[in-house]
């Protein structure tokens, strides 16, 4: 049933005239006229008889008049609430992410923030997939897909990883730049209980000799082990080559090179601040694409394999 039908049945009703309800509706009274017949007609009931007092309900428009009258307060109600409506709406989005991505976000922190405009953004640390049924959580970056139709992943760029080591480290430990740094060097792993790493925990299993017996479950953590010549370990490209204190030992890997995601339950996707936070981190990630997927072509030069 179309709407403008039930307003010309409610103005109808409450000015008791045809002329009245034109005037309320501001629409000419043969208009009116034409447009509530056919619509008596359509649903084949008499509304109101004409009368020389003026309109009078029938026992069909008794039944009408009152769904009507409380449809127009609702569409009243609606239009004095929608100029608050701005000033309610989403203004904080919330951010899950480990300390890789937050990293890619915060090198780039007056580009994020010029493009998030009003826009607040809170980084929440976590390495477990968030449970976005509960709101506590808006966004969450990672390379994996969601498991359910009721969140929605969009690829917003690739993240590579090469083998790293401290200069020192190489500099004492020629095999370090061999394909012998497998068995013939210290290795830094990753925590078994770790969820975001396990194709790299995979990779070292099927090169590694052992288990390295020194293991963290941050990136951060490790890289800092790896600079401090504790042994060789996998790294995000985009993190060794801004660390001086790092060489690059292998090319990016391509069987560690994943597609990152933003993950938004599907009824947050249309907020417009979560729209916002989407799109200014996809930018930052094309914006560093060229140090995510390896070496930017000014970097230094990458030791053979």
């Amino acid at each position: 049933m179309n709407w403008d039908d039930l307003k010309l049945v409610d103005a109808a009703a409450r000015m008791r005239s045809l002329s009245g309800a034109a005037r309320a509706l501001d629409i000419s009274q043969p208009q009116l006229s034409r447009r509530l017949k056919a619509f008596e007609d359509r649903i084949g009931a008499r509304l109101f008889d004409r009368t020389p007092s003026g309109l009078k309900p029938t026992e069909a428009g008794l039944r009408l008049i009152p769904l009507a009258n409380d449809m127009r307060k609702n569409a009243e109600a609606a239009a004095r609430v929608l100029p608050d409506l701005p000033s309610s709406a989403l203004k904080v989005v919330r951010v899950a992410v480990d300390e890789v991505r937050a990293r890619v976000l915060t090198d780039r922190f007056s580009e994020l923030t010029n493009l998030l405009g009003g826009v607040e953004l809170e980084l929440i640390s976590s390495h477990q997939h968030v449970n976005h049924q509960s709101r506590s959580i808006e966004l969450q970056i990672r390379n994996c897909l969601p498991e359910t139709d009721t969140l929605i992943a969009r690829k917003i760029g690739d993240l590579a990883y090469a083998v790293y080591g401290s200069a020192a480290y190489v500099r004492d430990n020629p095999a370090a730049r061999t394909a012998e740094r497998y068995t013939c060097c210290s290795w830094l792993g990753f925590a078994p209980d770790d969820l975001w790493y396990p194709s790299h925990m995979r990779w070292l299993e099927t090169r590694l000799p052992a288990q390295p017996r020194l293991r963290s479950n941050t990136m951060t953590t490790l890289m800092n082990m790896t600079a401090s010549g504790a042994g060789l370990a996998l790294l995000p490209v985009f993190m060794g080559v801004q660390n001086p204190d790092l060489v690059q030992l292998t090319s990016p890997l391509a069987e560690l090179t994943n597609a990152e995601h933003i993950i938004v339950h599907r009824d947050l996707r249309r907020e417009p601040a979560v729209r916002t936070a989407m799109d200014a981190i996809a930018c930052v990630y094309r914006s560093m694409a060229p140090l995510l997927t390896g070496l930017p072509e000014e970097g230094p030069a990458v030791a053979a394999e």
